[in-house]
């Protein structure tokens, strides 16, 4: 059975998807059997890529946005590669790919981080959490033009219903269309979705042959380039408040939600189809919001609930196969 592999950092990295033939033994039913450590799994990953955005949000009141962007990323270069090279894992593609995959990290790592942690900087994150996973609507949108991907009658829906709780989620009652500040910020985290769904767009458009990690790995190394170098350039306070809370909020994205996270996602898909994974991490944008509501307070109003709800039914539906 043909199975694709992706990957979807929602603490913002990257969305990576690689064809392999699967072997497994398959029910009755003719469905692959998913053991029960999957969904354990999926569950530790909803929950700390969820938990992830209220932590960026506190971090940022310790130094500037793309200062902490600059430092996630090379501190998850810094762990991952030796790792990668304890486990003798390769840490670049083939000369061929790394072109084409420099552009894929740039708009799926550089873009999506950037644009995300600016207007996380200003939005709620709540709120930014749900728009910034709105890649797979986008991705319906684009998907014709940039990838060979043919978009199916579900998915089509999904992407009404999507964009119908996106137009709820942004009516003047939830954000203030007077107020510049607030729209560029609502405009970033879209900006951050798209930017993602043009990456994963890319990325299908050809097969690969380097490795899962390689291709990984490249692409973190493409954010890390891309963001620190222009943010020592243009940005021109680096001042960090270092606190241990602070050191644990950049540890915790090194550690947990890119390394522990590609390693989760990749065990994951080796069982499971991403169909059926994707739809139980549309569970990580409710969480999200849930737990920031919970953090940093806000009234969950009907339109709200409306919107997200929405949304979350069109991603589900875009994520069928």
């Amino acid at each position: 059975m043909l199975l694709r592999r992706e990957f979807a950092n929602t603490g913002g990295a990257s969305r990576l998807r690689i064809s392999a033939r699967s072997t497994d033994r398959v029910g009755g039913s003719g469905r692959l059997a998913t053991p029960p450590f999957a969904y354990l799994y999926l569950g530790v990953m909803v929950a700390t890529w969820a938990g992830n955005w209220p932590l960026m949000r506190l971090a940022l009141a310790h130094t500037e946005p793309v200062v902490f962007a600059s430092l996630r990323m090379a501190g998850s270069i810094a762990i991952l590669a030796p790792i990668l090279a304890v486990l003798r894992r390769p840490l670049l593609p083939v000369p061929t790919e790394r072109l084409a995959l420099f552009w894929v990290g740039l708009f799926q790592v550089t873009g999506f981080l950037i644009f995300s942690i600016i207007g996380l900087a200003i939005v709620a994150p709540g709120r930014a959490i749900v728009l910034a996973y709105t890649m797979p609507l986008w991705v319906v949108i684009l998907g014709p033009g940039w990838s060979r991907e043919v978009m199916s009658p579900s998915k089509l829906a999904g992407a009404t219903v999507g964009f119908a709780g996106l137009i709820v989620f942004m009516n003047p009652a939830l954000v203030d269309w007077t107020d510049l500040r607030e729209v560029a910020g609502n405009l970033f985290l879209l900006l951050a979705a798209i930017c993602w769904a043009i990456g994963s767009c890319l990325y299908g458009r050809r097969p690969w042959q380097s490795s899962f990690w390689a291709q990984t790995f490249w692409q973190l190394a493409v954010g890390a380039f891309t963001i620190v170098v222009p943010a020592a350039v243009l940005e021109p306070d680096w001042s960090v408040q270092w606190t241990p809370g602070f050191v644990a909020i950049l540890a915790y994205n090194w550690i947990v939600t890119t390394a522990l996270g590609y390693y989760l996602w990749n065990k994951v898909l080796a069982v499971m189809s991403p169909a059926v994974a994707g739809q139980v991490l549309t569970l990580t944008p409710i969480s999200g919001f849930l737990l920031s509501t919970w953090i940093f307070g806000g009234a969950i109003t009907l339109d709200i609930v409306a919107g997200i709800l929405l949304i979350a039914t069109g991603l589900v539906l875009t994520l069928r196969p």
